[in-house]
């Protein structure tokens, strides 16, 4: 069982809106890979919210169209996956999109998917997920060998993201990151009056 991880957010701004988490990847963009809004809850002024999660790894994929920022990832199928002996699944095609059973590669520390010749070009999102919701996501394509290497960042911002939507992360100027020490699994996020963020 891993630890669990919390954030404590605290909005002590007078605006109300979305408080997201999301997550970051290494050499994210060189790869075409997109963020999702992981988590998204609708926060009031003098408001705080908890979000919780474990370090538990999913394949995902969601019928989105195409996959670009705004569109919302959700539906479509979730299957666990573990770094050390289910780190490679299919996925397929047959008049609907669906995974295969997963498999190890003998190469732990990746997450790999391979993607089968019947998949349609660029309709679908494929990616994987943390804690039971998406974290990562590409274009779905056919024939095509994808890897993830699970070494996020997390970063929290307020504004307008809902659950699941494809975020440009490269637009995103307000968000901070929230750094976890060793041993240290909850933090406090605090949005304050004057739209700064303090985290402790």
């Amino acid at each position: 069982m891993s630890n669990q991880y919390s954030v404590e957010f605290i909005n002590k701004s007078s605006n109300s809106g979305n408080v997201a988490i999301f997550q970051k990847a290494p050499d994210q963009k060189a790869r075409n890979i997109f963020s999702l809004a992981w988590f998204s809850k609708f926060v009031n002024p003098n408001v705080h919210e908890t979000f919780r999660w474990n370090i538990d790894y999913s394949f995902v994929w969601s019928d989105t169209g195409e996959v670009k920022p705004g569109v919302i990832f959700e539906g479509g199928e979730e299957i666990p996956a573990d770094l050390q002996s289910a780190n490679n699944i299919t996925l397929d095609y047959n008049g609907g999109y669906l995974f295969g059973p997963t498999s190890f590669t003998g190469q732990a520390g990746s997450l790999y998917i391979d993607e089968s010749g019947n998949v349609p070009l660029k309709q679908a999102a494929v990616g994987i997920g943390m804690s039971n919701a998406g974290t990562f996501v590409q274009a779905a394509q056919p024939n095509l060998h994808i890897e993830f290497i699970p070494h996020p960042s997390y970063w929290i911002v307020f504004g307008n993201y809902e659950e699941g939507e494809i975020l440009d992360i490269e637009q995103i100027s307000d968000a901070v990151e929230l750094v976890f020490e060793p041993n240290i699994y909850s933090v406090v996020a605090t949005l304050q009056q004057n739209n700064t963020w303090t985290v402790s």
